[in-house]
């Protein structure tokens, strides 16, 4: 399978992503994603140091600048 077929199969899902040259990383719902694997997150927020640092609300995160991205498991309800 292809990397953006299977990123298509998380849409609706929360995920986590780590982007180039950024010490934090970003943690959202996925709400599309492009054959070039930029993506469009909503309710999303910045994790420093493991905790919600600040709420950025709908991003869109340019494909080639990803380095990591993962599910988010469903804990404590929510």
């Amino acid at each position: 399978m292809f990397p953006n077929k299977k990123v298509q199969t998380l849409i609706g899902t929360r995920i986590q992503v780590e982007m180039k040259g950024d010490k934090n990383t970003l943690e959202g719902k996925l709400e599309s994603v492009d054959d070039n694997l930029n993506l469009h997150l909503v309710d999303t927020f910045e994790i420093a140091d493991g905790v919600k640092s600040r709420s950025l609300g709908s991003v869109v995160l340019r494909g080639n600048n990803i380095i990591l991205l993962c599910p988010v498991g469903e804990k404590n309800g929510r």
